[in-house]
């Protein structure tokens, strides 16, 4: 090997290499298999791997899987994933039908991220670019997203979240929280009243795959006043976009938001 190149940066680099379609999660062992590398020096690597996002470990089968991050510093590639590819037809039409900002959002590690957004005409709408990320507590669409995860790690999530109180609306405690998403659950929507920036409201739902699972959330989001006048209205039109964002990815069975 090139003494320019550093071993532990070209090890990481291969494990990520490892993963693909047909090989999503692999274990410490497999990892040191493929590589001819010792199982402590692996998990080393993992560890930092995972401390920087770049893979995610399976609480279930303690396996490793590629993380957000990648997303992240992808770039130029966020319009090749489908489900950017399949949603932007739906976020467009409702920005578009709305006046207001559209966005679509991923979640991670207590985290979301946007990956798609539509500017909308009116005044007041969010600070945000592609690539930004928030605490999902904070935000409709992470909220959305928080509220359909498996029990158990929704569970982890509210006992180890550190809050941060971006507004005086901010939601600080898990038992708000928990109450807060027990009740998106039943309504199918998500709200962010001023929750992450004063003056400004969201609307989200999730975007579920052929499986159902929610794998993303779509929202509209502007001036309080002007979203919270309309809410009956532009809830509507966020449920049926969600609802058809999620049939584009595969959802087909004869699926109604509640």
């Amino acid at each position: 090997m090139s003494e320019k190149v550093l071993q532990s940066v070209d090890n990481a680099l291969r494990i990520l290499e490892l993963f693909s379609q047909n090989v999503q999660e692999l274990g410490v062992y497999d990892i040191s298999r493929a590589l001819d590398l010792g199982r402590s020096t692996v998990h080393r690597l993992l560890t930092t791997l995972e401390n920087r996002g770049f893979v995610e470990q399976n609480p279930d089968n303690a396996k490793y899987k590629l993380g957000i991050k990648i997303v992240n510093i992808g770039g130029t590639m966020l319009s090749r994933l489908n489900i950017i590819k399949e949603c932007h037809p739906f976020l467009a039409a409702i920005s578009r039908e709305t006046g207001e900002s559209g966005h679509l959002s991923l979640y991670s590690r207590g985290t979301i991220t946007f990956v798609d957004k539509v500017q909308g005409n009116n005044p007041a709408s969010m600070t945000s670019v592609i690539g930004m990320k928030r605490p999902a507590y904070v935000t409709g669409t992470g909220k959305s997203l928080l509220a359909f995860l498996p029990e158990a790690e929704l569970e982890r999530y509210l006992q180890t979240v550190q809050f941060e109180k971006y507004t005086p609306a901010t939601i600080t405690d898990s038992n708000e929280l928990r109450q807060c998403l027990e009740t998106i659950r039943k309504q199918g929507y998500g709200e962010d009243q001023q929750e992450s920036e004063e003056g400004l409201v969201c609307f989200a739902a999730p975007v579920r795959d052929r499986t159902g699972r929610p794998v993303a959330a779509i929202s509209v989001s502007g001036a309080a006043s002007r979203m919270n006048s309309r809410k009956e209205e532009l809830i509507k039109k966020i449920r049926d976009a969600a609802e058809k964002a999620s049939r584009a990815c595969g959802w087909s069975e004869d699926y109604k938001w509640k």
